[in-house]
């Protein structure tokens, strides 16, 4: 068994239990490992939390970045990448389930505050992802790359937080692009 395998078993049952509910302990079950396997590979919870957290941030900033690849206008990358935002957002399963049943589990990640251990969750999008976005793109954010980018991210986490919305998720990518392309 190794650590990836762990960390499929672990966001799977973040899908079905909870962020609250997972443990190394559970994790070994589920997996058919013994409990010190797991510990042995991360250690503690805190560590398996953080694997699947960098897990998921890899993966997010891989389609990040394919969602832009289709298109050559910086503007048209930024409104893909906000539209395919949303819609990951509402088809991931093991997000949904914190959401409905754990929300303050996201909005510990999402906020920070000067007794915050790291940075937040959206510090570690930004900083994840705009080394793949294009010079062209990078010069056309507004007011700068990091900002326009923050603020973009922030968007789409307030749109997670408060799905319900008069705006089309066409009509939000495009306030976005409004908002952060010169």
């Amino acid at each position: 068994m190794d650590r990836d395998r762990m960390v499929d078993v672990g966001v799977a049952l973040v899908s079905r239990f909870g962020a609250k509910a997972l443990s190394l302990t559970s994790v070994a079950r589920q997996a058919g490992v013994a409990r010190a396997t797991a510990y042995r590979m991360f250690g503690g919870r805190d560590a398996l939390v953080a694997a699947i957290m960098s897990r998921e941030l890899e993966q997010l900033r891989v389609h990040l970045h394919a969602w832009g690849q289709e298109h050559d206008d910086p503007a048209d990358r930024v409104r893909a990448r906000v539209r395919h935002s949303l819609e990951y957002i509402r088809e991931h399963e093991a997000l949904q389930y914190v959401l409905r049943n754990e929300p303050e589990e996201v909005l510990r990640a999402l906020i920070s505050t000067k007794d915050s251990e790291g940075p937040s969750l959206i510090d570690l999008i930004v900083d994840a992802t705009l080394p793949d976005a294009e010079p062209d793109e990078i010069a056309a954010l507004y007011p700068n790359a990091r900002a326009g980018s923050e603020f973009t991210v922030r968007i789409v986490y307030s749109c997670m937080l408060v799905p319900e919305s008069v705006l089309s998720d066409d009509e939000i990518a495009d306030l976005v692009v409004r908002a952060v392309i010169r």
